[in-house]
């Protein structure tokens, strides 16, 4: 199923892009409340600001197992999109790299 568009938002965190000419940017990670699709759910989840910002979804037997699957893929495309902007993304509440989701 490709998402076109996250829904509901239930969660959001806040990230901060330190550019090298100084300059600071909003990046969001949000996620969208649980959906069912026939037997199974899925929960989207997108992140805003930077990157592709492609709405993206994990899928569970049911509503909290797609929640949780969302938590740790948002979790990892952070992750992955720090490494891309050259470690330049940082979390208010967390060391360099750590953005507060659940390790893999």
């Amino acid at each position: 199923m490709k998402l076109s568009n996250i829904g509901d938002v239930i969660a959001s965190r806040s990230l901060m892009l330190n550019s090298d000419d100084g300059t600071k940017s909003e990046v969001l990670a949000l996620l969208g409340k649980p959906l069912q699709d026939g037997r199974d759910f899925y929960c989207p989840y997108q992140i805003k600001g930077a990157g592709d910002e492609k709405v993206r979804g994990s899928y569970g037997i049911d509503a909290i197992q797609a929640l949780h699957l969302a938590i740790r893929n948002l979790g990892v495309e952070v992750e992955v999109l720090n490494k891309e902007l050259g470690g330049k993304l940082r979390w208010e509440s967390g060391d360099v790299a750590d953005f507060g989701f659940p390790a893999i």
